[in-house]
């Protein structure tokens, strides 16, 4: 009794009376809103065209299973398409294997942009794998470079007919240019090596070796597919100008050891970009020269290895950072961080500025934004940063791998970068 008097002083026998009512006598408290019909018959009532999408030859299951809530929100979504996450993120939700291989590698652009809809159609397509072009055409579609050379005359077998997965992980690979294994392991499914110097065969020699560092894995104007960019005595076939006398069987040897027989072709101060002996990327390095250069054939100019590989195994900061970047902003429109063409402002070993760039920070930058220089805000010696005292440059606003807005600012430009400097 004396319970009862406390919850009707407290008024919460009122409060369990109506709840009671609510029960008892209104058959709607928990009754859901019926649809009209059934998901996906509801959905395409509106989105005709998507219906038309199961006649094609592939077809997503979850989109052939009507299952259109799995991937959208049907009433509001902050992304375009009423996605309930980021489109990357909802397709490695189901791709585990690809979620996992993208962790800890290499990552194809496309991907490393999140932006899977660039090579796939979420819904259904006429090509297999759901690629939005034939393979052939969507890697040239942003691989331009390599029409070229589809034209010369001694052409790989995949990469002629188109056949890019065959070689290439077109999402993440742990081997440099996303192929599918290393070079010595993938040019082995379909040759041996017979590698010959004049009559004498060095397939016991390079048999382990990175068939890359001499062939191109794509075509050449050479027979065996040799460069596309080599080294001229390597393609004129004269290795004695290097090596001492090679026979059968036997380890190859160069006439000197190190940089030094690089120095007896390549003087040191042959080019603009001397070279730099106590640089921290080659001092101790047993030949300075190979660790960015590669000494028979290459895929770049100037004999330099790819950067991406090269540069990250210490960079992975920056590496990171530069794809959080990606991640972030709309688009990077520039071209030597979209492709990591590192050595296009870095010189590593030929050059003693800051970060070892090409040339001072404002006419570097110039090279390529010669438009924008002529109209930017001043630069330069007479023109210093109130928040630290140095000299005003282009890095004084711009982050190139950590800029967290357009145009790879450091802030939004309408207010928040202005204000850095200029205190309202």
């Amino acid at each position: 009794m004396n319970i009862l008097c406390i919850l009707i002083r407290s008024g919460l026998i009122s409060l369990c009376l109506a709840v009671f009512s609510i029960l008892c006598f209104n058959n709607t408290a928990f009754a859901q809103v019926g649809l009209k019909t059934r998901v996906p018959a509801l959905c395409f009532g509106c989105h005709k065209e998507l219906e038309k999408g199961l006649k094609n030859q592939y077809v997503h299951f979850l989109f052939k299973d009507g299952k259109c809530v799995t991937c959208h929100n049907s009433h509001v979504s902050k992304i375009k398409g009423l996605m309930i996450d980021e489109v990357d993120a909802v397709c490695k939700g189901c791709h585990d294997d690809i979620r996992k291989l993208v962790e800890n590698t290499i990552v194809h652009g496309a991907l490393r942009e999140n932006n899977c809809t660039k090579c796939h159609f979420p819904h259904s397509g006429e090509n297999k794998y759901l690629l939005v072009k034939e393979e052939k055409a969507l890697c040239l579609n942003c691989h331009e470079d390599l029409n070229v050379q589809l034209k010369k005359p001694y052409i790989c077998r995949p990469f002629k007919e188109g056949e890019c997965s065959s070689c290439h992980n077109s999402h993440a690979s742990p081997v440099d240019n996303l192929l599918i294994s290393p070079p010595k392991e993938l040019c082995k499914k379909c040759h041996g090596p017979k590698c010959k110097v004049g009559n004498v065969s060095i397939a016991s020699v390079v048999e382990n070796r990175d068939c890359t560092s001499c062939h191109s894995g794509h075509s050449s104007i050479e027979k065996g597919l040799l460069g596309p960019f080599g080294h001229k005595v390597f393609l004129d076939k004269n290795c004695e100008e290097c090596h001492n006398p090679i026979k059968s069987k036997q380890d190859i040897t160069t006439k000197i050891e190190g940089k030094d027989l690089c120095f007896n072709c390549h003087k040191r101060s042959m080019s603009k970009y001397e070279y730099v002996d106590n640089d921290v990327h080659i001092k101790d390095a047993k030949n300075p020269c190979t660790v960015c250069h590669d000494h028979h054939a290459s895929s770049q100019r100037n004999l330099t290895k790819k950067e991406l590989n090269l540069c990250i195994k210490c960079h992975e900061s920056t590496e990171r950072r530069t794809a959080a970047m990606e991640t972030s902003l709309e688009s990077v429109n520039c071209e030597p961080i979209k492709n990591r063409k590192c050595f296009e402002c870095h010189i590593p070993a030929h050059s003693s500025r800051p970060l070892n760039y090409r040339a001072e920070e404002i006419p570097l930058c110039a090279r390529c934004h010669a438009s924008q220089h002529k109209i930017s805000h001043p630069l330069g010696a007479d023109i210093k940063d109130p928040r630290n005292g140095r000299i005003l440059t282009c890095n004084s606003c711009h982050s190139m791998h950590s800029a967290n807005a357009d145009y790879l600012l450091t802030h939004d430009r309408k207010r928040a970068l202005c204000i850095q400097c200029h205190k309202m």
